[in-house]
């Protein structure tokens, strides 16, 4: 595999366009028809884009061109970015990749989309998702192969990035729809601590493990975008009030003294080889450069089942999110209509035995943060499946998909701590592999410090998706305007390839 040294706008982390904007080497109108035009040439084939705003963005853009030329440059001053589109936008559909809301047009703004435009950020395009984030949709493929699955339900704004359509996307999790579509395509996603961004006006799936967080290609983006989002909102009661750090600013602090956990239970038990192998080079390397390593036991993971803990909450908070509108099933997609009819049958026993359970785990990882800094463990337990069949390859063993798939990323969300899913290697096939930086509550800051440290050691997320590649190198790297109208609005998928999931 090689990088491609030529790189368009389109191509540049966040960082890396506020550096030429500052110098005057760029512009943001240049930088968001850069984006517009990769999303005009690939998304055809990516199909990460469910609303684009093209007139719009152009606009926003002239306005923060002028904001840079006369020195009123905000934190995020004419980056482009796109969300998931179950977060609010005010006058712009936000579906919930749903039937139910295809015209819908929000009166006001989420919070966080409000904080990243009054940062200066462009908004480009709303994103696809799993509708309202747990049935499925088969409209996104993965970059690295375009036959194969990129994973949910942050489908769209992980493609986005991964196809260097955007350099910044918002993403939701709840049992790993951050972490999985990071892993699966090569690029970084946290999920921050629970609270610590605000989600008024995100459609919710579950309201103890919803989670909100940015997909990007660098640790330095992530700490960039949560600065500007994070923090406590009145309209938003489970929002924290805990300082928002500069998590920037101390990522360059290196790896001495950082102590990191190795998990013995769990998280390598049920995970392809080539993945664990990954992982746990990637941690000798950590270890090489300063950082000390310790191995953990997770004795609740031998006592609870973590994935009927996910389940179980899910199930039954959905059931409730959804009672207003059960009467109108068959509006639904039929993947969400088999889910809500399931969540019927969960019963207030069985969800409060559940959140009991989670606390053990809590008090696992609240062991295992007394002795180490930060916790190292798989983004996900294989490699990206086709779309055709979507199963979990684990060696010479292949176990349903559903069944594994969120194995080491919802006990992120089932204890609230922070995790950033980074790219770690490639299997056998060039397909990514991604592993988990695991911190404590609200120390998402040594999270970063430590994947910004292995980025500057490792190259797997400068590697380029080969659809990006052939772009690059056909020398097409213009907005062909006149084909575009001035908001393209495509059509809402609730349907997998694969029947079997």
């Amino acid at each position: 595999m090689t990088t491609v040294s030529a790189r368009g706008l389109a191509d540049l982390t966040a960082a890396e366009l506020l550096d030429l904007y500052r110098r005057g080497d760029a512009s943001p109108v240049e930088a968001v028809e850069a984006c517009l035009g990769r999303i005009q040439r690939l998304d055809p084939s990516v199909g990460a884009v469910l609303t684009l705003l093209v007139e719009r963005s152009i606009a926003r853009a002239e306005e923060s061109t002028r904001r840079w030329r006369e020195g009123e440059a905000r934190p995020l001053e004419g980056i482009p970015f796109g969300l998931k589109d179950i977060i609010a936008t005010k006058d712009i559909r936000s579906t919930g990749g749903s039937p139910l809301y295809t015209g819908y047009v929000p009166t006001q703004s989420a919070t966080l989309a409000e904080r990243l435009e009054a940062a200066g950020g462009v908004l480009v395009a709303k994103l696809n998702t799993f509708e309202f984030a747990a049935g499925s949709n088969a409209t996104s493929s993965n970059p690295w192969d375009l036959d194969r699955w990129p994973a949910g339900s942050s489908s769209g704004s992980t493609v986005a990035v991964a196809a260097h359509e955007l350099p910044i996307a918002i993403g939701t999790d709840t049992g790993g729809s951050i972490a999985i579509p990071a892993a699966f395509c090569g690029v970084v996603g946290l999920k921050p601590t629970f609270g610590r961004i605000p989600r008024t006006g995100i459609m919710p799936l579950s309201w103890t493990l919803d989670h909100a967080g940015p997909l990007s290609r660098s640790a330095l983006d992530a700490a960039l975008v949560l600065r500007v989002m994070a923090g406590a909102d009145p309209r938003d009661p489970t929002s924290a009030s805990t300082p928002v750090d500069d998590y920037a600013g101390g990522i360059n602090a290196g790896l001495d003294g950082i102590r990191i956990g190795v998990p013995t239970d769990w998280f390598f038990a049920v995970c392809d080889p080539q993945v664990e192998l990954a992982t746990r080079a990637a941690i000798r390397l950590l270890e090489q450069h300063g950082a000390r390593v310790g191995e953990v036991p997770f004795p609740s993971t031998r006592r609870v089942d973590l994935h009927a803990i996910e389940l179980t909450i899910i199930y039954a908070e959905l059931a409730s999110l959804h009672e207003v509108t059960f009467d109108r099933l068959e509006q639904y997609g039929e993947e969400f209509q088999h889910l809500l009819v399931r969540a019927q049958f969960t019963s207030a026993v069985d969800y409060l035995k559940a959140l009991r359970a989670r606390h053990l785990v809590q008090l696992d990882f609240q062991n295992a943060f007394a002795q180490f800094d930060a916790l190292i463990v798989p983004g996900g337990v294989c490699t990206a499946p086709r779309h055709d069949q979507l199963v979990a390859k684990l060696g010479s063993e292949e176990r349903p998909l559903i069944d594994v798939i969120s194995r080491p990323t919802a006990v992120m969300d089932i204890t609230g701590i922070p995790a950033l899913t980074i790219p770690a290697g490639f299997d056998r096939l060039g397909l990514p592999i991604g592993m988990q930086i695991a911190t404590r509550p609200y120390d998402e800051a040594t999270g970063l410090r430590i994947g910004h440290a292995y980025q500057q050691l490792t190259d797997f997320h400068r590697v380029l998706p080969p659809i990006v590649r052939s772009d690059l190198e056909s020398g097409r790297d213009q907005l062909d305007r006149g084909s575009l109208p001035p908001v393209v609005l495509n059509p809402v998928v609730t349907a997998t390839r694969d029947r079997v999931w």
